[in-house]
């Protein structure tokens, strides 16, 4: 006797709007506005620099964000299944995937830096702020020796000394190797440090959206108490007015004539709301069809703009306290990147009373902020392939043990970056994945819906589920089709132009290692040319390739329910399959487009109430 088939699980939906919102606040908001942002400010004119992050918020940031959740949502499909909005084009959906892949997999590593850091916090006295351990070199100097010197004999020592904290991280934590070409085993402690983070991510996980949910209370929630609490410690210390006067109280205008000030502000937008990796998507499709996204758009927006800064004076006035002990400048100490959360910052944070304490509140507000956002990382990669092959994984057993394979496939793979030559690798990977890819997907994303697709009819699916009075106006659609896309290729462009090759503080990479940095690109980037070649191939004639550039017949609101409200939708459904509150909404007397079997469902119910669709609310439904 033959089984009967097991029907996939009804995709899940977020408990409440406020769990889409928080977890989109802990995605968003991650380890670059602590380390990146700060810098960036210092380094472009600081407060100067918000003007051209905040203009690039506006007309890049805000539109890609607001364009990325209305398709997860309208459709409630991942990253692969939406683009059936063209499919020439959905090359876009993998090349997202791919890049979030390997996001995933150095983000987990950074976290495993930042546990490590945590664990080591809770001693008396932290590890990283005495010369005399064993990974100590000769030239190692604490505080205590240079407090005592003068600042010229500062200059002249400056390239001639190491800090405790610069050879904690370096020789303690990763044991760092001469080079690339140099792999030399793996670290243990990091091997651990990675375990644990990735059964941790894993745990989170194990029920998808309904487990992520719950945790993001705590994963957007936490880092802003921690945030407020070192300002508050910050502001009392001593030389803290001068690391916020390097950070925001001079304001050089000249820098904004430099092209190069614009490009980071652009990339740094990209960064910040995370756009063009697939999670906006994925994270709006488990949303309810009619909830106000472009309320959310504008609120993380904002919430993204005020954290950034916000952040920036923790970090600010701890540099400041540790310039004035040490007698040098801020700029002397401020660092970008990983450099400034695990060498500076924590050589900062051993300068305050009660060190061990306020070392252990930063790296539990930097993990918890690495994990907010790899959560949701980890979560676009699984749905994104549990929608795929939803016949398979059909069953609640079969997609945790799914869910597990995918976090020790990612857990081995990143045993690359946890080796004494890992570092080098995650920078190669980061710089690279950075730079072109999420760009490009970006432009070939706007162009595919601002020009392939339409905006009108994007601006009609946005209207059918919000309702017509928020139909998007004149700014959004001039954003979607000229004014992002134009930026972001001459963001592209210029990066060509003066492009730099990538190093790693003062070490050079070997030309064989950069062509893996491009390897990494065309890795993301090269499924947009092959789909469309694949696609082209299989069609065979260019009549047939134009009518592929149309939406897939199975492109729209997932639920028939949704479907049934605009015409262009309703003739792919079976009216069969209607809920009654559906049919009760539809003109039989208009000329709605209802084929033979609808109109005999509405015909049988002589009770129903008839109205157009047009003037239904989207609320009711």
């Amino acid at each position: 006797m033959a089984t009967a088939e097991v029907a996939p699980p009804e995709r899940k939906q977020w408990s409440n709007p406020v769990e889409f919102f928080l977890t989109l606040v802990a995605f968003a908001v991650g380890l670059g506005n602590v380390w990146r942002f700060p810098y960036l400010c210092f380094k472009n004119g600081g407060g100067a620099f918000l003007i051209p992050y905040t203009l690039m918020l506006i007309f890049i940031g805000a539109p890609v964000f607001y364009l990325e959740l209305t398709l997860g949502q309208f459709t409630s499909s991942g990253p692969l299944a939406v683009w059936k909005v063209n499919p020439l084009l959905r090359g876009i959906g993998y090349a997202s995937l791919a890049t979030n892949c390997f996001l995933a997999l150095y983000y987990n590593v950074l976290i495993a830096y930042c546990f490590y850091y945590l664990v080591a916090s809770f001693q008396m006295i932290v590890p990283w702020s005495t010369c005399g351990n064993w990974w100590n070199t000769a030239l190692c100097t604490d505080q205590a020796t240079l407090a005592n010197l003068s600042r010229t004999d500062l200059a002249l020592m400056k390239n001639m000394t190491s800090s405790p904290s610069e050879e904690y991280f370096y020789r303690r934590v990763l044991q760092i190797s001469s080079g690339v070409d140099n792999v030399d085993g793996i670290v243990t402690h990091l091997v651990v440090a990675l375990a644990v983070a990735w059964l941790i991510c894993f745990l989170a996980l194990s029920k998808g959206v309904q487990s992520l949910g719950k945790i993001a209370y705590f994963t957007a929630l936490f880092p802003y108490v921690m945030l407020t609490v070192l300002i508050i410690r910050g502001a009392t210390l001593s030389g803290a007015i001068e690391g916020v006067k390097f950070y925001m109280g001079t304001v050089n205008l000249t820098v904004l004539k430099s092209p190069s000030v614009w490009k980071e502000a652009c990339t740094q937008v990209f960064y910040a709301l995370s756009c063009c990796s697939g999670g906006l998507i994925a994270m709006a499709s488990f949303n309810d069809f009619n909830n106000n996204v472009y309320r959310d758009t504008i609120s993380i927006c904002l919430v993204t703009w005020f954290t950034s800064i916000f952040g920036g004076f923790a970090i600010f006035t701890v540099l400041g306290h540790m310039a004035t002990k040490m007698g040098v400048s801020v700029a002397d100490v401020a660092k970008g990147g990983p450099g400034l959360a695990f060498v500076v910052f924590p050589e900062g944070l051993s300068m305050m009373p009660f060190a061990p304490l306020w070392c252990v509140l930063f790296f539990l507000m930097m993990c918890t902020l690495g994990f907010g956002s790899e959560f949701s990382i980890m979560e676009t990669v699984m749905a994104s392939i549990i929608d795929e092959f939803k016949t398979y994984l059909n069953t609640p057993k079969k997609i945790i043990i799914f869910r597990f394979t995918i976090s020790f496939v990612f857990f081995l793979l990143g045993l690359s970056m946890v080796t004494r030559g890992g570092l080098y690798v995650l920078n190669i990977i980061d710089q690279y994945l950075g730079g072109f890819p999420w760009l490009i997907i970006g432009v070939v994303e706007l162009y595919c819906i601002g020009w392939v697709y339409g905006v009108d009819n994007f601006c009609d699916d946005i209207a059918l589920m919000l309702g017509e009075e928020r139909r998007p106006g004149k700014f959004w659609r001039i954003c979607w089709q000229y004014i992002s896309p134009l930026i972001l290729i001459f963001t592209i462009l210029f990066s060509s132009l003066f492009y730099q090759e990538v190093t790693l503080d003062d070490y050079t990479y070997p030309s064989w290692a950069l062509t893996l940095g491009w390897l990494v690109v065309i890795l993301c980037l090269g499924w947009i040319p092959y789909i469309f070649l694949a696609e082209i191939c299989g069609r065979g004639t260019w009549g047939i390739i134009k009518e592929a550039r149309l939406p897939h017949v199975e492109w729209g609101p997932a639920r028939d329910e949704h479907r049934q409200l605009s015409i262009r939708y309703a003739n792919a459904v079976d009216p069969k399959k209607l809920s009654m509150q559906t049919l009760s909404t539809i003109d039989t007397g208009d000329s709605y487009d209802l084929d033979r079997a609808a109109i005999e469902i509405i015909a049988a119910s002589p009770k129903l109430f008839v109205k157009r669709l047009s003037d239904v609310s989207s609320a009711r439904f």
